[in-house]
């Protein structure tokens, strides 16, 4: 048997192949088992295909080629990163410029790579996971198992996802296209469709920390 956490991968880039409905239904449905506080099931997800999507690929992209500020998120980002944690992001960012095949002074291949963020990676999903601003940390726990439960519900479904904070850059824009009202928090937004297994980004594979690294056992 398959294991699906090892199925489950960051894609980087997208065909252009159209999920069908009834998948993306299927892949929901199984995403909304996700565990909640008192089944409280905060979150409101919002779902972007088609011309819808291609109207907000096209706004984002414009936004960041004229760099208007992408600090506008709904969700504060940290000012400085604890050294530990900087030095695994470091040494992230360095393996997937190397695995994608970009040279280190190639500015313009990395300007492609970040741009390419901003485009969703062409994905031909964008679901946004959002939440009353009413609610505090215990529900943006529930974002989160939420956004986990469909990133696995898209492997078993044979899709691929993409976990962007990038994606929720310009929360204007988001609000503007998809409708998303002024008491919804934009928490993250979540790609999904078929992998280009022939595309250099999807090259990059993440390790992970062995246990001894951050699980505390007590006996």
């Amino acid at each position: 048997m398959s294991n699906l956490f090892e199925q489950r991968k960051t894609v980087r880039k997208y065909t252009s192949q159209p999920v069908p409905h009834e998948v993306l239904r299927s892949v929901l449905e199984d995403a909304q088992k996700a565990p909640s506080w008192a089944n409280s099931q905060p979150w409101e997800v919002h779902v972007a295909t088609g011309e819808t999507l291609e109207r907000l690929r096209a706004a984002n992209l414009q936004a960041y080629d004229e760099k208007v500020s992408a600090d506008d998120s709904d969700m504060p980002r940290p000012a400085v990163w604890p050294e530990y944690l900087q030095e695994r992001m470091n040494a992230a960012y360095a393996k997937v410029f190397e695995q994608s095949g970009i040279a280190r002074g190639d500015q313009q291949a990395r300007e492609d790579n970040w741009r390419n963020n901003f485009y969703f990676f062409n994905a031909p999903v964008a679901a946004f996971i959002c939440l009353d601003r009413n609610l505090t940390e215990w529900s943006t726990l529930d974002a989160g198992i939420y956004a986990g439960n469909l990133m696995l519900a898209a492997a078993q479904h044979g899709l691929g996802s993409t976990p962007a904070a990038s994606s929720v850059s310009y929360p204007h824009i988001l609000r503007e296209v998809l409708g998303i009202p002024e008491h919804q928090r934009i928490v993250v937004g979540i790609m999904l469709g078929y992998e280009d297994k022939e595309h250099p980004y999807n090259r990059p594979t993440s390790s992970r920390v062995t246990l001894e690294e951050n699980i505390h056992f007590s006996h």
